[in-house]
C-alpha cells in the first residue's frame, strides 16, 4: 500500500502499511489502531464508533480533539 498523505483541518494524517495491516499517524504521532470482525477500525485510547477506514478514523479522531474532549 503506499503512503497516502492528507491534511484535515491544518493536521497532517499519513496512512501507511499494508492493507492487512494499516499503520495511522497524526503530525508524525503513531496512533494504535484495530480492525474488529465487520472490517471497521477502532483507535486504542478513544470510545467511539468505529470508522470504515483508517482515514476515516483519523478525520474522527481530529474531531474529537479539537472539539476539546
Amino acid at each position: 500500500m503506499a503512503d497516502h498523505r492528507e491534511t484535515y483541518k491544518g493536521r497532517q494524517i499519513v496512512v501507511s502499511g499494508t492493507a492487512d495491516k494499516p499503520e495511522l499517524s497524526i503530525d508524525g504521532k503513531a496512533i494504535f489502531i484495530l480492525q474488529n470482525s465487520s472490517g471497521a477500525y477502532l483507535a486504542s485510547g478513544f470510545a467511539f464508533d468505529p470508522q470504515p477506514s483508517p482515514l476515516e478514523l483519523a478525520r474522527k479522531i481530529i474531531d474529537y480533539q479539537q472539539a476539546g474532549r
